[in-house]
C-alpha cells in the first residue's frame, strides 16, 4: 500500500509540475501535427514538417487576443504564409440603386445611384519584421488562425514568444504530434 501511495504521489507530481522542455536536445518533439479542433480546443499548437514550421491558435468560443513573435538566430525566416486572416468589413451607408427608364425612342437612360460606403480594417496582423522575425496580433473567437514559415540557411535557433490576452500561458502551448505541453515561455528551439 505504501509503495502504491509513493507511485501515486510521484505521478501526480509529474502532472502538476511538468518536466521542462530542454528543446536544444529534443527538437524532434516538434515533428508532426498535434491533435486539435476548431472551437473545442484552446491555445497555441506548434509543429514542423521537415523545414516547414506551423503555428496555429484557437479558442473555445470566447474572443481572445493572441500575440507574439518568432525570431531566428543565425539565418533568415522565409516563405511566410498566413492562415485564415480575416478582414472586418463595416457598411457605413447602404448603396442606392440608380433610376432606370426607357425613353420614347427605346433608349435606356439611368440617373443617380451610388455604391455602398464600406470601411475595411485588418483584424489580424501577421507580418515579417526584417529577415529574422515574424510578429503577429490576432483576435480569435472560435476559428483557427495562424501562419506557416520555412527556415533559411544557417538558422541555429528559434525563439517563440507567445501571449494570450497579454499574458504568457505555457500550459496553453502544445507541441508536435504527441501534444507535449510547454513548461515555460519563451520557448527556445535549437536547430541541429
Amino acid at each position: 500500500m505504501k509503495r502504491f501511495s509513493v507511485l501515486l504521489v510521484s505521478f501526480l507530481f509529474v502532472l502538476v509540475f511538468p518536466i521542462p522542455l530542454s528543446v536544444s536536445a529534443q527538437s524532434e518533439i516538434f515533428e508532426g501535427r498535434p491533435v486539435f479542433a476548431e472551437g473545442t480546443d484552446f491555445g497555441y499548437f506548434l509543429w514542423r514538417d521537415g523545414n516547414k514550421w506551423h503555428v496555429r491558435w484557437t479558442t473555445k468560443g470566447r474572443l481572445r487576443v493572441f500575440s507574439g513573435y518568432v525570431e531566428s538566430t543565425g539565418g533568415k525566416l522565409k516563405s511566410l504564409k498566413r492562415i485564415d486572416v480575416e478582414e472586418e468589413r463595416k457598411v457605413i451607408a447602404p448603396g442606392r440603386a440608380p433610376t432606370v427608364w426607357v425613353g420614347p425612342r427605346g433608349r435606356v437612360h439611368s440617373r443617380g445611384g451610388r455604391a455602398p460606403v464600406v470601411v475595411e480594417r485588418k483584424q489580424d496582423r501577421i507580418e515579417k519584421e526584417g529577415d529574422n522575425r515574424i510578429v503577429f496580433t490576432a483576435r480569435t473567437d472560435k476559428d483557427i488562425d495562424g501562419y506557416d514559415f520555412e527556415l533559411g540557411e544557417g538558422v541555429t535557433a528559434l525563439r517563440f514568444v507567445l501571449e494570450i490576452d497579454g499574458r504568457q500561458v505555457p500550459r496553453a502551448v502544445e507541441i508536435g504530434r504527441n501534444n507535449q505541453k510547454a513548461s515555460q515561455l519563451p520557448l527556445v528551439v535549437r536547430i541541429p
